[in-house]
């Protein structure tokens, strides 16, 4: 089976890398071309030099780009597949506003194509061995091309009904992690102010429904290390739940502070780090500015 992946970030590097060890025949598509040869001359991958080459070139094109400008640039005339993807099996498996997934997938349908939400849970180490949960939506039966190759990158398959369901459930997933470290980031600056040493709340919250929170995100607060997640595509995802729940007529002001947290860290260059290094911003914020006062 040929596969077109269009967006090369770590996400979807991982999933062209998985495809061929998994046996697919690879095109791959990037806005930065060079990008794609460098990765096709590592994997053996053909690279395509637009997205309509690169869905014509295949039997499912799976989607992996940052935000909902980028998809839409990539769908959408001029430079998008869309009126080329008669027959073709799109898969989305990026993370965008329920509005846009839609209108994606009203116009995908209207060119005689296949459109399949499937945003997932997992980051590069789930994906290059299989571990991803997809969680999948569409107004049309799943044939058994887009089964397969769910499968081969997947340890869980949820369907979970029509178009935009799927993207609800992710934008709802990651807004509730996020907006629970960007709390924990703030809970952890507030006890290093008050040197208070972190261990008295590991133990205070010992066996307790908030241990394994700590446990999970502890270190990754407070060290730096490669990103599973980046602070500026944090901030994007609790912009696209914003977007969809505003839609619905739902207010979300809690969502909207944390959002503030993640770009306001996004701005000073923390973008690219880790997103639990939210705390990391602060206390080093707190420090830049304690020692600016001393002088």
């Amino acid at each position: 089976m040929d596969v077109c992946v269009i967006g090369l970030g770590l996400m979807g590097s991982a999933l062209a890398k998985r495809l061929r060890n998994s046996g697919y025949n690879v095109i791959l598509y990037n806005r930065t071309i060079d990008k794609a040869y460098r990765l096709a001359d590592e994997i053996n991958a053909k690279v395509a030099e637009s997205p309509r080459e690169c869905c014509n070139s295949s039997d499912i094109t799976a989607i992996f780009v940052a935000d909902d400008n980028a998809l839409i640039d990539v769908v959408f005339p001029p430079n998008g597949f869309a009126d080329s993807s008669r027959d073709k099996d799109i898969v989305n498996m990026s993370t965008v506003s329920t509005a846009v997934s839609e209108r994606i997938h009203r116009f995908i349908e209207a060119s005689g194509g296949n459109y399949v939400e499937s945003p997932v849970y997992g980051s590069v180490s789930e994906v290059l061995e299989g571990r991803l949960v997809a969680i999948v939506a569409s107004n049309k039966n799943i044939n058994e091309n887009v089964k397969q190759f769910l499968s081969s990158i997947s340890k869980k398959i949820m369907y979970v009904g029509n178009i935009p369901r799927a993207m609800a459930l992710k934008l709802a997933l990651n807004q509730l992690n996020m907006v629970i470290v960007a709390t924990l980031a703030e809970t952890l600056s507030f006890l290093k102010i008050n040197e208070i040493d972190y261990s008295l709340l590991e133990e205070l919250v010992r066996g307790t429904w908030m241990e394994p929170i700590l446990d999970r995100f502890m270190k990754r607060a407070l060290e730096e290390h490669p990103p599973r997640f980046r602070i500026e595509l944090a901030a994007k995802d609790l912009q696209s739940f914003i977007e969809s729940a505003r839609i619905k007529k739902l207010n979300t002001p809690i969502t909207a502070a944390a959002m503030h947290r993640y770009l306001e860290a996004t701005l000073h260059n923390y973008g690219d780090k880790d997103y639990p290094n939210i705390t990391k911003y602060i206390i080093d914020t707190i420090h830049k500015q304690n020692t600016k006062t001393k002088q």
